[in-house]
This record gives structure tokens, C-alpha cells and sequence, in this order.
């Protein structure tokens, strides 16, 4: 499809939201976790929003999509090669177990960091046109979720030939990808609200996340953190999901109810916060953009 058809398709999916939603008030933005109700409702506005990241992501890449496979898998095989030969790591299939722990850290820290400036990037279309504004940073998160369904897709034969019953715990991998996803999206939202009034937050961010990826276990496991700093990894709230992605692709769901319990409750509480704090702010976005 044409860049020029992706923007008369959006066009319409905007007219169609001016005319149908702001005038006959099907939809009300009032309680901060209607956005799923919205996000439903305005799906070809998001859809179309998405498709836009997308492209943007890989406009003139010769090999596109193929980099969510080819960087995660490179920089898996250099770090086991670190971890394993030259450090001496005992870490049973490392380059799996690296992946398994990069590819949902890269979607969290790849949507955090593109969605700080969502809100004054779009700018524009923010002010010619009536919609949703939580659907900007949450199209935001989505491709970058895409990208690691993609990765998750590509990946996971390499893990059914290591763990076969990895195929059986599908449940517990699709539960992991939408607590992860619902708890990224809302920290998301928060973060691009706070940025309209706060800018420094952009460069605090980048440093945050660098040491955000190193008390995270991505590159090691939980039973290697020594006792006494157990309690520091335990609070990290990267921690169970990371955990649980690595249960279902390679451990069978061990300790999964464990991991469950504590994600399904810290996702909803950042969730739900992530988007209160964000209709809180969205109203004086056009003033400060």
C-alpha cells in the first residue's frame, strides 16, 4: 500500500471518529481504564497508527523486518560466547536462555524509549484532528509488541527443538505477553504525559534504562544474584515477567503461579496508574506542544 493511501485511509478513520464519536458522544474518555473501550472502538485509527511506526522503523532497510531476528540473535550468540567461554558462566543453552530474557526486554526498553516523545512528535496531528490521545503512545508500545511477536514466532522452533513441551505452555507464554504488554503500556502512557511538562525526563530515561537492563536478569539468571542483594533484584519489577517468559520457553512453567501472582497485580496497579496519570495531564497537551 502507498504511503499516499496509508494517509487518505487514516484521514477517513479520523473523519470517521470526528463525525461519529465527538458529535453523537458514543464514547466516553473519562475513566482511565476505558482504554481498552477505546482502543476497541478506535482500532483503525490505532491500526493505521502502528502500521505508521512500523514503517518509520525500517523505511529503506534492505533486510526490514528480518533485524528483529538478526540483532537479538547476534547479540545472544556474543554474550554467550562472553558469558560461557571467556567468563566460564555455567548457563545451559545460553544463547536461548539470553534470548528468551532480551527479546521482552527490548520490547519494554524500545517502547519506553520511543514513546517519551510521542505526544510533541505528533504535535500536529494532535491539533488538526479530533481523537483519542492515549491511542499515540499506545501505538507506540503495539508495534514495538509486534515486533516481539515477531521475534517470539521466528525464535520459537529453536526452543520447541531444545524444550518440546515449550509448545505446551502457550497459555502461560500468551499471559506473560499481555501482563507485560498492559504493564508496558501503562508505565508508557505515564511517561509520555509526564514529558509534555517535563522534558528532562527524556535524558533521565535513557540513563534509568541502562542501569534498568543490568539489575535485570537478561544476560543471567535469578540463582546466580548473591543473598545479600537478592532483595535489590526481587523489587525490580522487570523481574517476574522476564521470569516468566523464560518459565514457558524453556522451564516448563516452573514456578509459574508464583510469577503469575506477583505480575497479574503489579501489571494492573502500573497499568491503571500509568493511564490515570495520563488523563490527568492530557488536557493541557496542546498548550505545551
Amino acid at each position: 500500500m502507498s504511503l499516499r493511501s496509508d494517509k487518505a485511509l487514516f484521514n477517513d478513520a479520523i473523519q470517521e471518529y470526528n463525525y461519529t464519536f465527538i458529535y453523537k458522544n458514543m464514547v466516553d474518555w473519562k475513566e482511565p481504564m476505558n482504554f481498552l473501550t477505546v482502543a476497541f472502538t478506535h482500532r483503525e485509527i490505532l491500526l493505521n497508527l502502528v502500521r505508521k511506526n512500523l514503517k518509520g522503523k525500517y523505511a529503506g532497510s534492505v533486510f526490514g523486518m528480518l533485524w528483529v531476528f538478526i540483532t537479538p540473535l547476534l547479540l545472544a550468540l556474543i554474550v554467550s560466547f562472553i558469558f560461557t567461554k571467556v567468563m566460564k558462566m555455567n548457563i545451559q543453552h545460553a544463547y536461548l536462555f539470553i534470548l528468551a530474557g532480551w527479546l521482552p526486554w527490548n520490547f519494554f526498553a524500545g517502547s519506553l524509549s520511543e514513546v517519551v516523545t510521542s505526544i510533541p512528535n505528533n504535535a500536529n496531528m494532535l491539533k488538526q484532528f479530533s481523537m483519542p490521545r492515549v491511542l499515540i503512545p499506545v501505538s507506540v508500545v503495539l508495534a514495538n509488541f509486534t515486533l516481539l511477536l515477531a521475534g517470539l514466532l521466528i525464535t520459537m522452533p529453536f526452543f520447541v527443538v531444545i524444550n518440546p513441551k515449550a509448545v505446551l505452555m502457550l497459555p502461560l507464554l500468551l499471559a506473560a505477553l499481555f501482563l507485560h504488554l498492559f504493564f508496558t503500556a501503562g508505565l508508557s502512557a505515564m511517561i509520555s504525559a509526564i514529558y509534555v511538562s517535563f522534558r528532562d525526563i527524556g535524558q533521565l530515561l535513557n540513563t534509568l534504562l541502562l542501569f534498568w537492563l543490568w539489575l535485570t536478569p537478561v544476560f543471567y539468571s535469578t540463582d546466580m544474584i548473591p543473598s545479600e542483594y537478592a532483595a535489590i533484584f526481587r523489587f525490580n519489577p522487570m523481574t517476574p515477567y522476564i521470569s516468566l517468559y523464560r518459565s514457558a520457553l524453556l522451564y516448563n512453567g516452573n514456578a509459574c503461579l508464583g510469577l503469575l501472582g506477583i505480575a497479574l497485580p503489579l501489571s494492573l496497579a502500573v497499568g491503571g496508574a500509568g493511564f490515570f496519570v495520563f488523563h490527568k495531564h492530557e488536557k493541557d497537551f496542546l498548550k505545551k506542544i
